[in-house]
Order: C-alpha cells, then sequence, then structure tokens
C-alpha cells in the first residue's frame, strides 16, 4: 500500500466509551476495516458473565422467593446485565447472602480476587424488611452469547437456574468515514470508530483484540497459500524488506541515489502511484522495481527503457507526470528525449 504508517488518534477515553481515528487509508479501505472492526467487537470480544445461580429455596424459575420484590425470571434477567471482569478462565463460584430492607446490588457480592464488577451499583433485586435472601452465583467467560437452554454443565448442582450468558462487554460499535487530503491527494479514507462497552474492557483494549482476531485470520491464510519455500512468500518477504528499506531510512541506499532526502514528509518517499500514472505504466515501474518517486528521478531513460513493457509512450507519460511537480529523470535534457526513446525503441517493443 502508499502508506504502511497510519494515524492512530485516541480523540475521546473512559472506561466505557472510546472514539479513535485512523488515518489516511485508502479510497475504499476506511469501509474495509471499519466494517470488519465493528462485527468482530460486536460478535468476537472475549469477556465474562453470569452462567447460573443456584437460590436457596428455589428449584425452577417459575418460582417466587419470599419477600424478593422480583419474581425469578426477573431476577435472572438482573443478573445477566450486571457487568463481569474475570481474571481467570475457570468458572468461580460467588456467594451473595443479604438480608431486608435492602436494595441489594453486585457491590453485595462476597468479593473474590478473580472477579471484579465494574459497577457496584448495578441492580439485582430488591428484599423486603424481616426477610433475607442467599445465593451462589457462578460466573464463566466465553464470547457472544449463550441462551438459557443451552446444554446444561456439568459441575452445576441440581437446583442451580441457568441464566442468559452475555459475555460480550461490546454494547454498540459506530464508524463513520470522511476524506483525507494528503499532499495534492483528497482521496484518502479517515476512519472514525466509536465503541461503547459495558466498563468490563475499555475500547481501546477491544479494539485491539479485534484487530487480533483479524490478523490471525490473514496471518492463517498467508501461512497456508505461502508456506516455507513457496515463491508467494518470498515475494511477500521481499516486498515488505523493499518497503521497509524504503521508507524507514532516512536516505534511499540503492545504487545510482545519492542524496536524496527520504523523509515521511519528501516528495521522494512518495510511492509512485501518486503521479497518478496509467495502470500500464505503474505496473511497468513497479516490475522494474521502482516503487518511490526517489527511485525513479533516479534512473535515466534508457534505465527505464530496460524495463520489460516500457515504451516510448510510457516513457513520455512519466515525463510528463514528473514535470508536474518540477521533476526529471537523471540526466535528462529536453533536446535529447527523441534520440533516447528512438534508440531504446530499437531493442524494447511495447504491447499493445
Amino acid at each position: 500500500m502508499e502508506h504502511d504508517r497510519h494515524e492512530i488518534i485516541v480523540q475521546e477515553s473512559t472506561p466505557s466509551y472510546g472514539k479513535i481515528t485512523i488515518e489516511p487509508l485508502e479510497r475504499g479501505y476506511g469501509v474495509t476495516l471499519g466494517n470488519s472492526l465493528r462485527r468482530v467487537l460486536l460478535s468476537s470480544i472475549s469477556g465474562a458473565a453470569i452462567l447460573a445461580v443456584r437460590i436457596e429455596g428455589v428449584l425452577h424459575e417459575f418460582s417466587t422467593v419470599p419477600g424478593v420484590k422480583e419474581d425469578v425470571i426477573e431476577l435472572l434477567v438482573n443478573l445477566k446485565h450486571v457487568p463481569v471482569r474475570s481474571h481467570t478462565n475457570s468458572v468461580t463460584t460467588l456467594r451473595l447472602e443479604a438480608e431486608g430492607p435492602k436494595v441489594i446490588t453486585a457491590a453485595d457480592i462476597s468479593p473474590d480476587s478473580e472477579i471484579e464488577f465494574p459497577d457496584p451499583e448495578a441492580y439485582i433485586c430488591e428484599i423486603a424488611a424481616g426477610h433475607s435472601i442467599a445465593m451462589d452465583i457462578y460466573v464463566g467467560t466465553g464470547t457472544g452469547y449463550a441462551p438459557i437452554d443451552r446444554p446444561r454443565a456439568s459441575f452445576l448442582p441440581i437446583d442451580a437456574l441457568q441464566a442468559d450468558a452475555l459475555f460480550s462487554p461490546v454494547q454498540r460499535v459506530k464508524y463513520n468515514i470522511s476524506d483525507k487530503r494528503m499532499g495534492q491527494r483528497t482521496d484518502y479514507d479517515s476512519l472514525t470508530l466509536e465503541v461503547w462497552t459495558n466498563g468490563a474492557v475499555s475500547p481501546e483494549s477491544a479494539i485491539i483484540e479485534a484487530s487480533r482476531v483479524l490478523k490471525s485470520y490473514y496471518v492463517s491464510v498467508v501461512d497456508t497459500l505461502a508456506g516455507p519455500g513457496s515463491s508467494a512468500l518470498d515475494e511477500i518477504i521481499k516486498g515488505e524488506d523493499s518497503a521497509s528499506a524504503t521508507l524507514d531510512t532516512g536516505y534511499d541506499k540503492q545504487p545510482g541515489i545519492v542524496g536524496f532526502p527520504m523523509g515521511e514528509n519528501s516528495i521522494y518517499a512518495r510511492p509512485v502511484r501518486d503521479l497518478e500514472l496509467s495502470v500500464r505504466s505503474e505496473n511497468c515501474l513497479l516490475r522494474g522495481e521502482v516503487r518511490v518517486i526517489g527511485e525513479l528521478v533516479a534512473r535515466t531513460r534508457e534505465d527505464l527503457l530496460k524495463i520489460r513493457n516500457l515504451g516510448k509512450i510510457s516513457l513520455a507519460e512519466i515525463e510528463s507526470k514528473l514535470a508536474k511537480f518540477d521533476l526529471h529523470l537523471s540526466g535528462d535534457t529536453d533536446s535529447s528525449l527523441n534520440e533516447s526513446i528512438d534508440s531504446g525503441e530499437q531493442n524494447q517493443k511495447e504491447d499493445n
């Protein structure tokens, strides 16, 4: 891609809301990246949830608990929406005991070193004076959503009631695409991503995890299609090494390129695609390992005419585009243009 370095701007950050901007992106990649991240954020971020509860004196979900305002089904629904943060992958059993009159919240659950409740004020139920309630709460981890009618876990007691388990800490995701100007080009994308969570996971952490999920799939594709010794893998490695050598150094180190400043904002560090050449001419340059403008202006006409399928039409187009930036090929003089082209054409035919 033209821009391997993207600026990540954190515009807002709270435990439950985050707004970041990623730019610049190639045209169309704002939607590609934004939609991919949104789908993964909503479906595949791991988290913790209350799996089940065993209430003393209650045998099924259609019961009521003496002195408790809510029936058992309402109580299970309230427990489902209690945000949970777990530091273990094992199922943890917590204890809740309370006497009325009292409004019972997540803060009334006995503390555990492995389990946290980001919102201690999360409502569970209300109990009247002269009554009490005792329950065991089972907390586990997972991704997505597990319905109440899922297969029963073997570790649960016979009188435990399963609850809907909403593991995903991400509640809502929104993205917006706007135009971004880079130099003379105004057709780059700027992606703004907004993420709301229940506080168990920060929005930034959720975005990082979503990116890692996507990366794991892409790496799997590369590893499968470009195994060790594969020519495809060699091309990938070669391309990465070349891009790194071009963009990460202060000056281009290739033979014949002397003193061109290759800083990130230098015209010489910009990709040849910024010249807005025809697809044919651009492909010829890339085939000749000419990727940035600094490499192009260090070449002579003779050098370019040696590239397969690059003839006088492509050469004229390249020089015309360079002239718009007040640039020219190495050793370029106006009077020698036709001679160089004609000489090169004797040995090089351009495909139609």
